[in-house]
């Protein structure tokens, strides 16, 4: 079950990271990027610059614009890294909790669910654990940093240019480069960055996906699962048996139809298998009903798994192409149902006759005990074992 699990969940991320990791942009446009992100900083950041290279003379300017390009770039590269962090880490994060919220849905029944969610958060951990690491604190700070005295540096720049509109008018816009550097550094994290990042995450999952589970280990798999289920409710059936057992002791019975412990004890055993009998009765149904549910759904995705053959084929060989392998996968699927589904009748039918079984014995036992407490409790025989 742990294997199917992982199983599961690496067929899932790798639908999910796919798509992600499939984009490709141009060398030419991320470095257009830079260099537009480079003029504008180094203007901004020319300004504080310029205090650093003052005593330059005429090359003043151009060492200062060159400082602040540099300068932006860097802070633009932390900005960016900054980005791609939270993003990869949030899609970890989302990963995990849909394997939460998918148990919160269909909470597992015993050991063996348990072990298929936990095995999906342990492949994911595995392969994405990285991601969750904290991104280092300096990083952060420089970036912020950098965007602090880019924007001071601005606003130096506009307040010198005495622009109209006060001082609000000139901080908003001074912003505008921070704005732009970090709305570039997103754009740049999910275009650039974050599909490098998780480009090679597909072929590290691919080896926990398992085509195929042999039928030898679907009835393994089946057999401690029932083992699981049946040692379950033998330990249910035995303390809510004692707990009847107390209270029958403290208490007797009401109605004065019990006479003794044994009545009540088969009494309660007649009512307990009835009752797991409705409920496996019900439980097959549901699992049945489920079952040609699934059959139905994949049915109606067999035409989008359907790859156009490659080579020179007329429409209607394509057309017959495709309807012969539908056909040919209909009939694996509704074979693997019809196995599925006999096993479940299977499973099933032993259990529920095994509930017959036991309310016939205890049927039994409670009229065997009646005419026991009525000979013990009869005066009339008990004088005539005196004589």
């Amino acid at each position: 079950m742990e294997q199917h699990g992982a199983s599961e969940e690496a067929k899932t991320r790798i639908n999910e990271l796919t798509p992600i990791a499939s984009r490709h942009h141009s060398e030419n446009t991320k470095k257009a990027t830079m260099i537009v992100l480079g003029g504008l900083s180094a203007i901004a950041f020319s300004a504080g610059a310029q205090t650093l290279t003052s005593r330059l003379g005429n090359l003043s300017i151009p060492a200062a614009l060159i400082m602040g390009g540099a300068a932006g770039i860097l802070a633009d590269k932390k900005a960016t890294g900054v980005m791609t962090h939270n993003r990869l880490k949030s899609s970890t994060l989302q990963a995990i909790k849909d394997i939460e919220k998918q148990k919160t849905v269909n909470p597992p029944q015993n050991e063996i669910g348990e072990q298929f969610y936990q095995s999906q958060t342990a492949l994911v951990h595995k392969i994405e654990g990285k991601h969750l690491q904290n991104i280092p604190v300096f990083d952060v700070v420089l970036a912020g940093g950098l965007s602090a005295a880019e924007y001071t540096m601005s606003l130096s720049i506009v307040t010198g240019l005495g622009l109209p509109g006060g001082f609000i008018l000139n901080a908003i816009a001074a912003s505008l480069p921070v704005v732009m550097l970090w709305a570039a550094a997103s754009i740049q994290s999910e275009q650039f960055e974050v599909p490098e990042k998780v480009r090679d995450l597909p072929n590290q999952y691919q080896p926990h996906v398992v085509n195929h589970i042999s039928e030898q280990e679907q009835r393994q798999m089946h057999l401690i699962e029932e083992e699981i289920d049946d040692t379950q409710r033998q330990i249910q059936y035995e303390n809510a048996l004692e707990v009847q057992r107390q209270k029958y002791t403290q208490e007797g019975d009401s109605s004065g139809r019990l006479k003794n412990w044994s009545m009540a004890e088969s009494q309660f055993n007649m009512d307990w298998h009835k009752d797991q009998k409705l409920g496996l009765e019900k439980e097959r149904d549901e699992q049945i009903e489920m079952r040609l549910f699934q059959l139905q759904e994949d049915r109606a995705k067999l035409e989008e798994k359907y790859k156009e053959p490659v080579g020179n084929y007329s429409p209607d060989e394509v057309t017959n192409l495709r309807k012969k392998w539908v056909k040919e996968q209909e009939e694996i699927l509704k074979e693997n149902a019809a196995q599925e589904l006999k096993w479940l009748h299977r499973k099933y039918e032993t259990r529920i006759n095994h509930c017959d079984e036991e309310i016939a014995t205890a049927q039994q036992g409670y009229n065997d005990a009646y005419p026991r407490w009525e000979t013990e409790n009869n005066p009339n025989n008990n004088l005539g074992n005196v004589a």
